[in-house]
């Protein structure tokens, strides 16, 4: 009964937060600018070279100014991009106008960027207000701002063309009255932020909202927790990671671009915690039980989940084996499968700390990119190390329970063999 009410306590808490809309337009807005995470990754490793006379080159031939160009006009400005694809995805979600929710995403973070004077006295943006230190801020204008003009809409406060003029310009029109509403509101939120010792909405938000959110996730209790509650979610039956997205996207994305401007601009990475530290130690799981299928198991269902699972689990896709063993739903596995994730994020931490790891750089890297081989691209051969060092504990933890597990299995072919 007790497993039945964590069943659906789960299933429910899982739901209701994958369905909201504010959260859904958060985490697809945010997954939105993983390309130009990675176009920046690609162009900062390049940059990064320095082999010889690599360095000399790339700056002699304008290849190292392309590099900095590139990772400037991406990951340095990444906010926004965030204030324009979380408020365009609040309106496709919510069936109105995506483009127009997107233009009034920006319009309120551009207002609410505050503008400073130059040497020669003209006014500007300042670049660090468009990083990662303005992606709440984004956020916060974004949302608030598309769903304000969903709200004109919703209660007919637009200019209404005539039918016969073409959609493009009707929308254009659609979108003066909400507009004015969101100018007005923002302009006015920035001015009051200036009678307050903040001076800024975003000085506001990093002091109240962003800091504490970082030092919430700054700590090893809190990734091993997350990481093992991912594996939870994944026991029932759900995808962890797309359900926790928003939270993991909230704890440690501002620290992941943070890291990865600072290695673009050869600096000192700022945070141990970050988004690619996280998700890229919970360690090579799967790899390690398709291995025991293989080479451990009697069962002859056991090996062969393991050869089928294997050259997907090298490119760290989990569900031949999760599905397959199960893991889903078998409460003998239940142990392992949270406690794998949460060892392989504490030795990442404690191989760091003792100096041996170095800071993730931030780079982000594509779904399905191999295992082992991403430690190097992320902290370089100590990331190899790491990442074979959390296969070989993900191996060991799982060495009495898949001794168990092909026991069960064994004992329900040999009845199968009896009833045939």
């Amino acid at each position: 009964m007790k497993f039945d009410n964590l069943k659906d306590g789960l299933n429910k808490f899982s739901i209701a937060f994958s369905n909201n809309v504010y959260m859904k337009a958060l985490s697809q807005g945010m997954m939105g600018t993983m390309s130009l995470m990675m176009i920046s990754s690609v162009f900062t490793l390049i940059g990064a070279i320095d082999i010889g006379p690599t360095q000399a080159f790339m700056a002699s031939t304008g290849i190292l100014q392309i590099c900095k160009l590139i990772s400037t006009m991406t990951i340095d400005i990444i906010s926004v991009y965030i204030a324009f694809l979380v408020a365009y995805k609040l309106g496709d979600i919510m069936k109105k106008d995506a483009l127009n929710c997107g233009i009034m995403g920006l319009l309120a973070f551009f207002i609410l960027c505050p503008l400073t004077l130059t040497v020669s006295e003209s006014q500007a943006f300042a670049v660090s207000n468009f990083g990662s230190q303005g992606v709440f801020t984004a956020l916060f204008g974004s949302l608030l701002a598309a769903r304000l003009y969903i709200w004109a809409v919703d209660h007919k406060l637009t200019i209404k063309m005539p039918d016969s003029v073409p959609p493009f310009v009707a929308n254009s029109f659609a979108a003066i009255i909400p507009g004015i509403f969101v100018a007005v509101l923002f302009a006015i939120i920035a001015y009051v932020m200036t009678l307050t010792p903040y001076g800024t909405v975003t000085a506001m938000l990093m002091k109240f909202i962003q800091t504490p959110f970082m030092h919430l996730g700054n700590n090893i209790f809190s990734a091993m927790i997350i990481v093992a509650f991912i594996e939870l979610l994944w026991f029932f039956g759900m995808h962890g990671v797309v359900t926790m997205m928003p939270i993991i996207m909230m704890l440690w994305m501002e620290p992941q671009m943070a890291n990865l401007s600072a290695y673009a601009a050869g600096e000192t990475l700022p945070y141990l915690f970050t988004y690619g530290f996280v998700l890229g130690n919970r360690g090579a799981r799967s790899l390690a039980v398709s291995l025991h299928c293989m080479f451990n198991c009697k069962s002859e269902r056991l090996k062969a989940t393991g050869k089928l699972g294997l050259v997907p689990a090298l490119f760290g896709i989990s569900e031949p084996i999760k599905f397959g063993i199960p893991q889903v739903m078998n409460i003998r596995m239940l142990l392992p499968l949270m406690l794998t994730p949460a060892v392989s994020v504490l030795s990442a931490y404690l191989l760091t700390i003792i100096g041996f790891l170095p800071y993730t750089n931030g780079v982000t890297l594509p779904t399905g990119f191999p295992v082992i081989i991403s430690g190097f691209f992320t902290n370089g051969w100590q990331g190899i190390i790491a990442q074979l060092v959390q296969l070989v504990l993900c191996y060991i933890i799982y060495i009495p329970f898949m001794r168990r597990e092909d026991k069960f299995a064994c004992a329900e072919e040999a009845l199968n063999e009896q009833e045939a």
